[in-house]
């Protein structure tokens, strides 16, 4: 889908989103691209690499699934590090031809297949990275995330958003 021009997210300079289906790691996934144009005058610079959750929600808003964008400054640290034969960092990495995206695309992995987001909506939501931590936190308290859910979730907002 493409943003019209007049639309508050057209002048920002958010294009548009792209959803494809994409096998990773055995799983059917959802990726969603969110195509930036860093050209634009009033271009929104924080778009390229603030917190930013692809979200799929049901129609009376409840969320199935959420997942961080990744950012150009990440893909970067990460290709650099399997390039050296690293393995700390966590996420998909997705080259064209051996290539990175640009940096005024971001793309979001959701652990659901598409066609299971028949009837649902796709909410791109903005964060900053101090209300990431704070729900994580909440979420542990509260008993709804594992241990090794609040870890992975911790560890992937280390990596993308450092502190």
């Amino acid at each position: 889908m493409q943003t019209a021009p007049g639309e508050a997210t057209y002048e920002v300079g958010v294009l548009g989103l792209a959803l494809s289906p994409k096998m990773i790691d055995g799983g059917e996934h959802t990726v969603v691209q969110l195509m930036l144009d860093d050209d634009r005058p009033g271009f929104d610079r924080t778009l390229i690499d603030c917190p930013l959750m692809a979200e799929i929600q049901t129609p009376a808003g409840d969320i199935v699934t959420r997942e961080l964008f990744d950012h150009d400054g990440f893909r970067q640290r990460l290709h650099a590090e399997r390039a050296a034969g690293g393995d700390e960092m966590r996420g998909v990495l997705l080259l064209t031809d051996g290539q990175l995206p640009p940096a005024y695309l971001r793309l979001a992995f959701l652990t659901i297949p598409v066609a299971d987001t028949d009837g649902c909506v796709l909410a791109v939501v903005r964060s900053e990275r101090d209300d990431l931590v704070v729900a994580i936190d909440a979420g542990r308290a509260a008993g709804s995330l594992a241990d090794s859910e609040f870890r992975s979730l911790t560890t992937m907002i280390e990596q993308r958003h450092p502190g």
